[in-house]
């Protein structure tokens, strides 16, 4: 039996990082890990100054448009680009 895709939550929100928040938009895709464990991971996109900023710092918050706030670690940007990647913590 084949097992379906999800399909990732977007939309725009916040990122915080060092109590400064900037505007981004968002794709979060969360799956069950073990024993019940949440998993996340999604990509975020806003000015490359902000996403560079963010992966040096490593850890963030992100506010989805709902209000929800996740930590994130920032796994990976390329230099000059506008779109950082991100895992659940």
């Amino acid at each position: 039996m084949r097992k379906s895709s999800a399909v990732p939550r977007t939309g725009q929100g916040a990122l915080t990082i060092a109590r400064q928040s900037q505007e981004i938009a968002f794709s979060l895709l969360v799956s069950s890990g073990p024993a019940g464990r949440r998993t996340g991971k999604g990509s975020l996109t806003g000015e490359p100054e902000a996403m560079r900023r963010a992966f040096r710092a490593g850890d963030a918050r992100l506010t989805l448009d709902d209000g929800t706030e996740h930590q994130i670690a920032i796994v990976a940007h390329s230099e000059g680009d506008g779109t950082a990647y991100f895992e659940l913590r």
